[in-house]
């Protein structure tokens, strides 16, 4: 073995090392992904970093040329990204950040594409940039179309002073965004131009009638018999992203009681001591709508009693669990609901507190007044969530 094959040895081993083995598990998402290089040796790589609970970033990129130098820039690349990507959560600002690094420490007739996004499933809004690179798409299970992600931005490494744009779009229940580099096409055809409209056909073809992992297994398939043929040049990387349930916002809208198109006001509490904050958001937006006095007085009582109860015998003071309370207020009528994390509780149960047996003892009490106080009233099978109405009125006695 001559010393250049050593070196490509050990750069192919560099290579396959920094590509993501593990594809991180998360709720409500369905991903795959194919890495499949070239004899060649080009620089494309991808990555999945689990940011937060809520918080993904998806990143691909393609380094010019070919070799033991892209392969090294490839890896130097990703430790810029790594740097910036959980800090600053902004595609923009990381492409920027990078670019200026990537200017200052890599020689000049070296650059690279990227595209990076991030995909925050409390609302399921994938904010992205684009740095040069091919367009991905998003297969829209709704109309059976696929959506190219447009984005304007320079390649990294050739400007110093490179411009990045930043653009976001909500994903449904079905929808898959399918990233992928330029090496994708020797599939199909020489011809660049041809080659992206045969595989936008595919692609649609096969999201249609299957998965993105159809998709992903017709690749690989394709892939083996160009390897046959001694047809590939250049490296093929592509990720799918499907999404498999409505954002974790409009779950949470549901488990309230409320329906997903309802401009519903969230907040989460632990605390006793944040209950007042979360109640004065309500009484005020109350304000706003005019509500007598008197009404907000009595919510106010309502409110507290509700909250207390979810801490209090919800939670029993388990502090590291969440109540959470959502409103919607309108001209009309306020709606809120108070959900904890708790076992629940049938309030058909509960003692009668008017009862002569009962006078003296505390269960029930709080919740005869809050019934006393609005208008509606329901639980969840469960018991522990309770939704109130006040219907507005200009009198309140």
């Amino acid at each position: 073995m001559t010393e250049n094959d050593k070196d490509l040895s050990v750069a192919r081993k560099i290579q396959l090392a920094m590509v993501p083995h593990t594809i991180p598990a998360i709720d409500g998402l369905d991903i795959d992904s194919m890495f499949m290089p070239c004899n060649a040796l080009g620089g494309d790589l991808f990555d999945i970093i689990h940011i937060s609970k809520d918080i993904l970033a998806f990143l691909i990129y393609d380094v010019s040329g070919y070799g033991v130098t892209s392969t090294l820039i490839s890896a130097m690349a990703k430790v810029c990204f790594s740097k910036h990507i959980r800090t600053i959560q902004s595609p923009r600002a990381v492409l920027e950040r990078v670019n200026m690094e990537i200017i200052r420490d890599v020689p000049a007739e070296f650059h690279f594409t990227a595209f990076l996004g991030y995909l925050d499933l409390h609302d399921n809004k994938l904010t992205y940039g684009n740095a040069g690179h091919i367009y991905p798409v998003v297969y829209r299970k709704k109309d059976a179309t696929l959506i190219p992600l447009k984005g304007t931005g320079t390649f990294i490494g050739v400007f110093e002073n490179g411009f990045y744009d930043e653009q976001s779009i909500y994903l449904s229940p079905g929808d898959c965004l399918l990233m992928f580099t330029d090496g994708i096409y020797q599939l199909y055809d020489d011809n660049v131009q041809i080659a992206r409209k045969m595989f936008e056909k595919h692609a649609l073809d096969e999201f249609n009638n299957g998965t993105h992992n159809k998709l992903l297994d017709s690749l690989r398939e394709k892939y083996s018999k160009c390897v046959e043929q001694e047809a590939v040049r250049d490296d093929i990387t592509a990720v799918a992203i499907e999404v498999l349930t409505q954002s974790r916002k409009n779950q949470i809208k549901e488990q309230l009681g409320f329906d997903t198109g309802d401009p519903v006001y969230l907040q989460f509490i632990s605390y006793f001591e944040e209950m007042d904050s979360a109640i004065s958001v309500i009484l005020s937006t109350l304000d706003v709508y005019g509500y007598p006095d008197e009404a907000i007085r009595k919510m106010k009582i309502t409110l507290t009693e509700l909250i207390v109860n979810a801490i209090l015998h919800g939670h029993k003071r388990d502090y590291t669990r969440k109540v959470t309370i959502g409103h919607v207020i309108s001209r009309v009528k306020a709606e809120i609901a108070i959900m904890d994390e708790g076992l629940g509780y049938d309030p058909k149960a509960l003692p009668d507190p008017t009862l002569p047996e009962n006078l003296e003892r505390d269960c029930g009490r709080g919740l005869f007044i809050v019934r006393h106080y609005v208008d509606e009233i329901d639980f969840n099978e469960r018991g522990n969530r309770i939704r109130i109405v006040k219907n507005f009125s200009i009198s309140e006695s």
